[in-house]
């Protein structure tokens, strides 16, 4: 499902997980979500979904609606291809990826 789009990657010294962002260039809480990640390290892929070709957009959203049984919203951190954080809650992905 990933390799329908490109990421551009951001480098940190947390690597142990497998991290991808799903963000719009408008939203803040993506650009909160983003610079969480920054400011804890992480090592991470991320892309700007307004900024794709609609087509592939729309195709990777029933993708990832089949694959998560949710609808794709904004932010979306997807943690080891595994599962996933919706929204930008500090406490929860503190919880997910601090802890």
């Amino acid at each position: 499902m990933l390799n329908t789009i490109e990421f551009e990657l951001k480098e940190g010294s947390r690597s142990d997980r497998k991290l991808n962002l799903l963000a719009l260039t408008t939203c803040g809480f993506c650009k909160k979500a983003k610079a969480f990640l920054d400011e804890n390290d992480f090592r991470y892929e991320f892309t700007y979904m307004d900024k794709i070709d609609p087509l592939v957009k729309k195709e990777f959203k029933t993708a990832f609606s089949e694959r998560y049984g949710k609808r794709l919203t904004y932010p979306t951190l997807m943690i080891d291809d595994d599962e996933i954080l919706t929204g930008f809650i500090r406490i929860a992905w503190e919880k997910e990826l601090l802890d």
